[in-house]
């Protein structure tokens, strides 16, 4: 195990951090989300209002009722900073979060014109000046942050807290993953396909979120990972079932789950050949940006 994976989850310790705390913890963050959170969509619904834009600010709101929920979570039940899942560091390296971003671009539209080459019959162009340019001020506000928090809960709660239970790599990855996977199969998309092949989609991604998390020791390159990766999606290249739909440039008429996970795989194993090269001592090395949180950076 790399020295920045043990100082990582061993921010862990810097709070109050016995079982129960995780499993209420887990709760009051579940029921933020799913509970609370969805309170306006169901509204909507209702109220028979039917506004793509509405509805991809409700489906938003209710990742930020979960971060709302974290952040009281972190704080009052584990009483540590929030900034400890995800750095030890005193600050946010915004290099690194911009490096993950850009990479994965890449790789994304790489793997993306792969699919046209080989499948062009099922993408056409959808971009409609009126509707994309509202469209693209959400997407460019909203889904960054809504990745942010999603990262921060399941890949910085989620993995800190099984790591009190197992020093792992592989463990905790494969664990947290699953746990990213499970909520996920409420989405669309899965009762669409199906469960298992859907699910090893939401695995494959969580599991590139987690092992460079891990490797880097820190959260900030699976932010701007995550981050890319939606607003490449919500702008560039959606399809027509996306359980965020919104007003792209280009749509495709229906999910390939096949292909989406071996580019998925691919693109994983592209990013970690990419990023943690020998090469790249900005990204692999000890981060000079700040002092090592310590027990008394209690907040």
């Amino acid at each position: 195990m790399k020295p920045q994976t043990e100082t990582y989850l061993d921010l862990a310790l810097l709070g109050r951090n016995a079982w129960w705390r995780y499993a209420l913890g887990a709760l009051i963050i579940a029921g933020s989300w799913l509970g609370l959170g969805l309170v306006p969509y169901t509204l909507l619904g209702i109220a028979g209002i039917f506004d793509p834009r509405l509805d991809f600010i409700a489906v938003n709101f209710s990742i930020f009722l979960m971060f709302a929920g974290l952040a009281a979570t972190v704080k009052w039940l584990h009483r540590r900073p929030l900034l400890s899942l995800i750095t030890a560091t005193g600050r946010i390296d915004w290099q690194r979060i911009k490096r993950g971003a850009v990479v994965w671009l890449a790789i994304a539209a790489v793997l993306s014109l792969v699919e046209f080459l080989l499948f062009g019959e099922r993408f056409y162009l959808s971009f409609n000046v009126v509707r994309f340019f509202p469209f693209l001020l959400l997407v460019l506000l909203l889904t960054p942050l809504q990745c942010a928090a999603e990262e921060l809960v399941f890949r910085g709660y989620a993995m800190q807290g099984i790591g009190r239970l197992t020093r792992s790599p592989a463990v905790i990855a494969i664990l947290s993953s699953l746990v990213f996977t499970l909520p996920h199969l409420l989405n669309p998309e899965a009762q669409r396909h199906g469960l298992l092949i859907m699910g090893a989609n939401y695995f494959a991604i969580g599991m590139l979120l987690a092992t460079i998390t891990l490797r880097d020791g820190r959260l900030e390159l699976a932010i701007g990972v995550h981050g890319a990766n939606n607003v490449f999606l919500g702008v560039v290249a959606n399809y027509e079932e996306s359980a965020l739909r919104t007003e792209s440039i280009f749509s495709a008429r229906e999910l390939d789950p096949y292909f989406s996970l071996v580019a998925l795989v691919a693109g994983a194993l592209a990013f970690h050949a990419w990023v943690f090269r020998k090469t790249a001592p900005a990204v692999t090395g000890a981060a000079p940006d700040g002092q090592v949180l310590d027990r008394r950076d209690l907040r």
